[in-house]
């Protein structure tokens, strides 16, 4: 009789492991091209977010393909899809309640940099509206954002490499675009020291980046992973990949 009853128990537990593995809903985790966080590097998904994503799969037990699209093209996804997963997405007021989110994977500034041997000293974004050019992406937040301040020096480039080659060949006063990561892995590209450029302490940005999930995702998901990157942080997988990224070495 113990032995018939301690078969139906482990029958019983399986079949309830079963219909809670089945209930998962299938998951589409996506992101787009911004270096060094998330870009695609012949056709497999790098970055460190990507690490990070991963590690939390990795802590969960689960593996999912990661893509990459367009950014246009992820949104869209993440707004007309179920079960989507995009990172690495500014978590901003305005996207706060049209996703559930799971993060930060990082707490980063957007800065504007100037060149090392540039003497001048700026302190306000004043003082950055009075040069007379700065790179800038074509479109996105961050030029967004410029455009609302009423910046009216803006030279605007197809690419974040094209930015700073502008600025180290002197053709504009400053750049602006790159967090502390991107600076080292684009200087790195470019076979730049690390000193090429420097911070020049005004800040344009702050805003975490997050996992943004569509709204359908169900909350026991979003807790899972919350949880699972906790784990990733608290047991040091999370520095020692960001301190690998900050020093330019991926």
């Amino acid at each position: 009789m113990c032995f018939r009853s301690a078969l139906f128990f482990i029958v019983l537990l399986l079949f309830n492991i079963t219909v809670a593995t089945a209930k998962q809903p299938n998951l589409m985790i996506i992101t787009e091209e911004w270096a060094p966080y998330n870009y695609s590097l012949k056709g497999v998904a790098k970055g460190f977010s990507v690490e990070i994503v991963k590690a939390i799969m990795q802590e969960l037990g689960e593996q999912h393909p990661i893509s990459v699209y367009p950014g246009a093209r992820a949104m869209q996804l993440l707004d007309n899809t179920e079960n989507v997963l995009n990172f690495s997405l500014f978590r901003t007021p305005e996207r706060e309640k049209k996703y559930k989110w799971i993060g930060p994977l990082s707490n980063e500034s957007i800065y504007f940099y100037k060149r090392a041997d540039d003497p001048r000293e700026f302190k306000t974004i004043e003082d950055v509206k009075a040069v007379k050019a700065i790179a800038t992406p074509l479109n996105g937040l961050v030029f967004s954002h410029l455009q609302a301040q009423k910046f009216t020096n803006l030279s605007k480039s197809h690419s974040t490499l094209q930015q700073l080659s502008k600025l180290l060949k002197n053709r504009v006063d400053l750049s602006i675009s790159v967090t502390p990561l991107g600076k080292m892995h684009y200087l790195t590209k470019l076979e730049q020291p690390a000193n090429a450029i420097t911070n020049t302490g005004v800040k344009l940005l702050e805003f975490p980046l997050y996992i943004a999930c569509s709204k359908e995702l169900p909350d026991s998901v979003i807790k899972r992973w919350q949880q699972a990157l906790d784990r990733v942080i608290e047991s040091g997988k999370y520095a020692k990949i960001y301190d690998k990224y900050l020093q330019g070495k991926p």
